[in-house]
């Protein structure tokens, strides 16, 4: 939605977002604008920490303006988007974390200037602040779904009546929850230094 009001409301030639891979090595491609945005989608286009001008307002957490893509060397043509004339990388992060990048691109060379760059830079704020809102929601879901798996299986132990009972609730939902194809108990005694399952 971000990129699709961004580049409608200025009309620019096309606009994405990336995010950061888990190994934050890797910026990847989570929102495009039109035939082009849905075909790098597809393929999981993906651009490397601090190559060209996405990788590089990444690295260095500042926003990137290139007013003429033909006078940056170190600017990445893409065949999709042979229109392209100028660009601007603005950073998603929160405070020095990136999260991601806004990338705009433009058909007109000097297309876009510092003001489109502040105004990205807004726009990317709000982003960061959205995908932190969101995050935050997630863990405190998979948290409470934690909790909860917890509690059940508490109950369920407590509901037996014997020792052998109990463990073999406490083996049976241990699998359920972590989806394992076998799950074991060894209880080891001191006393005698011999284990049983």
């Amino acid at each position: 939605e971000v990129v699709e009001l961004v580049r409608n409301a200025f009309n620019y030639y096309h606009a994405h977002i990336y995010l950061f891979d888990r190994t934050r090595q890797n910026l990847v491609l989570v929102g495009g604008t039109g035939e082009a945005g849905q075909k790098m989608l597809i393929s999981g286009h993906q651009i490397e920490k601090g190559r060209g001008l996405v990788g590089r307002a990444a690295d260095l957490n500042v926003p990137v303006l290139v007013p003429n893509t033909t006078k940056d060397p170190q600017w990445l043509p893409n065949p999709l988007l042979p229109d392209t004339k100028a660009e601007a990388a603005v950073p998603i992060a929160v405070g020095n974390e990136v999260l991601g990048v806004l990338d705009i691109q433009h058909n007109i060379v000097n297309g876009l200037r510092q003001e489109d760059v502040d105004l990205l830079l807004s726009i990317a704020n709000q982003v960061a602040v959205a995908l932190q809102n969101t995050r935050a929601v997630a863990q405190t879901q998979r948290e409470a779904e934690y909790e909860g798996l917890i509690n059940t299986i508490t109950q369920k132990i407590r509901e037996t009546s014997t020792v052998e009972n109990a463990m073999q609730v406490a083996i049976r939902e241990l699998g359920r929850a972590t989806g394992a194809a076998n799950t074991n108990v060894k209880l080891h005694s001191e006393k005698s230094g011999t284990g049983n399952s």
